[in-house]
């Protein structure tokens, strides 16, 4: 994961310094990143990314699952709820069906992202795996497809992790693999740092504002 991060973040200075530079030349353009879709977790930059090295994993990740039947069994009982009340229902009832079991173990793979139908099939599956379910789960709960997004990130107590980040009312909900209850990333602010972001429209590299400010000031100089 370490040399894929590295790669992608190579990609994204690369894009904030063209950025940097036709502002300072008076060619202002718009940037994607900047667009209400893209998920600013911590008022992050999010940069687009191709992300072709996880296609074929992506793929898998967005086949629409909302019309399963075990899907459609999970969230039956919480149609009628509140959109925060919707995650935290989700998060439990995932992280409680879902038994945790390693891609090795599972699919004899050291990484698959399995589709929604795959992993409630098995009733086993990895951190990506359950996020996957959660993502599709809150998808047949009413959630836009905008506003859900599987996020790469390092945490200081759980070390990397992959987690199913939900957009409500312009806040950014967390919902990890630990089986605790989604969190608001405002409020683990220290601890949280999302590395990039993958949505069923799009995939984004977070750069916080310290980079894009150094990256500007340095295209200006030139």
């Amino acid at each position: 994961m370490k040399s894929t991060v590295a790669a992608i973040a190579g990609t994204a200075l690369v894009l904030l310094a063209t950025q940097a530079a036709a502002e300072g030349s008076g060619r202002a353009r718009v940037v994607p990143a900047l667009l209400p879709a893209a998920p600013a977790i911590l008022e992050t930059a999010a940069v687009p990314i191709s992300a072709e090295r996880f296609a074929i994993e992506l793929g898998r990740a967005r086949q629409d699952g909302r019309a399963l039947p075990a899907i459609q069994r999970l969230v039956a009982p919480a149609r009628s709820f509140k959109p925060i009340e919707k995650l935290a229902f989700v998060q439990a009832t995932v992280n409680r069906q879902v038994k945790w079991m390693s891609d090795t173990t599972l699919w004899g793979r050291h990484d698959y992202w399995a589709t929604a139908a795959e992993t409630l099939q098995k009733g086993a599956g990895d951190m990506e795996d359950r996020a996957i379910v959660k993502m599709q789960a809150l998808r047949a709960l009413g959630f836009g497809q905008e506003d859900l997004f599987l996020t790469m990130a390092r945490d200081k107590v759980g070390g990397p992790m992959t987690v199913l980040t939900a957009r409500v009312n312009g806040r950014y909900y967390i919902l990890d693999d630990s089986g605790a209850a989604p969190f608001d990333s405002e409020k683990r602010r220290r601890e949280f740092s999302p590395l990039m972001s993958f949505g069923l429209a799009g995939a984004w590299m977070h750069v916080g504002k310290t980079l894009i400010n150094s990256v500007r000031i340095a295209a200006a100089g030139k």
